[in-house]
């Protein structure tokens, strides 16, 4: 389950939760955002209060809004330099 699911299906503010887990408003939202993960610490005290429901695994290296987002301009760009190598390696032939 998501952080976020789990916060709305609760029915805590996320302030309460944020406090309950130690952490600042701001740090769960940096991390409800995808802008941050959480620390070792504070993943293991969210899965703890969730009660498994919000698993360390997926705090820690769960896809974060972020990836998601850059995820096709990067395959794009990786795209275009593969074509700009295999363009000089084409060169490089004909100048041999």
């Amino acid at each position: 389950m998501l952080l976020e699911d789990f916060i709305k299906k609760s029915g805590l503010k996320k302030k309460a939760f944020a406090q309950s887990v130690g952490i600042s408003t701001t740090n769960l939202w940096k991390i409800l955002k995808g802008i941050t993960r959480p620390s070792l610490k504070t993943a293991q005290r969210i899965e703890e209060f969730t009660e498994g429901k919000v698993s360390m695994q997926e705090l820690l290296f769960g896809k974060s809004n972020k990836d998601e987002i850059f995820q096709p301009s990067i395959e794009k760009r990786v795209s275009e330099l593969e074509r700009r190598v295999k363009r000089l390696e084409i060169e490089s032939e004909d100048l041999s």
